[in-house]
């Protein structure tokens, strides 16, 4: 269930003063086409939420399948940055790099390399010892009463995160601690990352049940071993080469680029982020340096905003652009077809792709239908196949101060209601 927005609180001219917006496209060779309908109030919630303290800072990007942008907006926050984003800048965005692996997963499905219904260890052997932990257990001693899975973990339940495995925050200290000492992000290569994964318990609810963790990385592994080649070189023959966004979208922060500061906002106000406040691996973060040679296929990317649009429109258009097929029209379909969550009344979801159903707790009902994802420091995508859109919402913080899935379900709705689609809103 969506939790309830908090209101925004109302803004002090001191507070107003926080925002400073940019509205224009950059000249990137595609035409920013007129809108009908009225962007003031699209704009004024974004400038709101920055200046409110919500976020550090907020870019809105929407573009047309043809790559012709709809919208623009971004607004910051100048304690934290007076860098305002574009469509060039660079963002971290962790799980947003699950619909990059799953895509590059059905690349080599198409090709026979590997298929959904194999076992996991058919390409990582080292997971034959992989137990399960007990549901009883109620301390730090993984060793105690494990148990072998009900059956064999399968590439379908790492698609569907049905794995077993998890990340921080569960209510068993010992899988905590575990993950926390693999230490997974500082593996040296993915012969390393396998043998930390491989010592890990799993989830007492086991393999079958629908558990969100680092299922996607061990894809990405799957892939290596399948393909035989590192997971970047997979994603960069089989996605963001052919598109041409390979410089854009990729594991690796190019040459003399930078990232915003992390920021958090856990606590109730904003603040940068010290060593123990991103602890979704228990401690230590993806590297983006060119010397990285393991590839968080779950968590690992950085990407720019103009680079991760286009990667979503080839997949809003069935897996062509511009000539350019990446994945057969039936295996998308398949993609965003329902696979878990299937009596939830806010929507399904496909392979690591949330489906809505337009129904929202505490915010007007919205369009049906939209893919939507997004990532652990505050950046969300969605997909609008019928309308033909592309929209981001990209900031750079964790734990924002006001709820951040209502806030971009918010101007999101806003946009349709204002811009995309005035002449069919209620």
């Amino acid at each position: 269930m969506i939790a309830r927005p908090r209101l925004l609180r109302p803004l002090s001219a001191m507070a107003m003063a926080l925002a400073m917006v940019g509205c224009q496209a950059p000249d990137d060779g595609l035409q920013t086409l007129p809108v009908l309908g009225d962007r003031a109030p699209v704009d004024a919630a974004i400038n709101d939420f920055v200046a409110g303290g919500g976020v550090p800072l907020l870019y809105v990007r929407v573009e047309r399948f043809d790559g012709s942008v709809a919208y623009e907006h971004s607004a910051v926050n100048p304690q934290f940055t007076t860098r305002l984003p574009d469509g060039d800048s660079w963002f971290r965005i962790w799980s947003m790099s699950k619909s990059v692996t799953i895509p590059a997963i059905l690349s080599l499905e198409e090709d026979g390399l590997l298929s959904r219904s194999d076992p996991v260890t058919d390409y990582i052997p080292e997971f034959e010892g992989l137990q399960v932990l007990s549901s009883t257990a109620e301390d730090a001693d993984c060793d105690a009463d494990l148990r072998a899975p009900k059956r064999a973990m399968t590439v379908e339940d790492l698609l569907n995160h049905n794995d077993g495995f998890y990340y921080m925050g569960t209510p068993y200290p010992c899988l905590n601690q575990a993950l926390a000492a693999a230490a997974l992000p500082e593996a040296t290569s993915t012969d390393d990352l396998v043998a930390r994964i491989a010592q890990l318990p799993l989830h007492p609810t086991g393999v079958g049940a629908n558990n969100y963790g680092i299922g996607t990385t061990v894809l990405a592994l799957v892939a290596e071993r399948a393909a035989g080649k590192p997971f970047d070189e997979v994603v960069e023959e089989r996605i963001t080469g052919p598109l041409g966004i390979d410089s854009s979208l990729s594991y690796y922060l190019p040459d003399g680029a930078e990232t915003y500061d992390r920021v958090v906002g856990t606590d109730g106000e904003l603040r940068l982020a010290g060593d123990n406040d991103l602890m979704i691996f228990g401690g230590p973060v993806p590297e983006y340096g060119l010397d990285n040679n393991i590839f968080l296929g779950g968590e690992g990317m950085v990407s720019t905003t103009r680079g991760y649009a286009k990667f979503l429109r080839a997949m809003g258009s069935h897996g062509e652009l511009d000539g350019v097929r990446i994945l057969d029209e039936a295996t998308v379909r398949d993609w965003y077809s329902p696979k878990t969550q299937l009596d939830n009344p806010y929507g399904h979801n496909g392979y690591n792709i949330w489906v809505t159903s337009g129904k929202f707790d505490g915010l007007p009902d919205q369009k049906p239908g939209l893919l939507v994802g997004g990532g652990y420091e505050g950046t969300a995508f969605w997909i609008d196949i019928e309308g033909g859109y592309v929209g981001l919402i990209m900031s750079q913080v964790q734990g924002p101060v006001l709820n951040g899935v209502d806030e971009v379900s918010r101007i999101r709705g806003l946009l349709y209601t204002h811009v995309l689609e005035p002449d069919t809103a209620e």
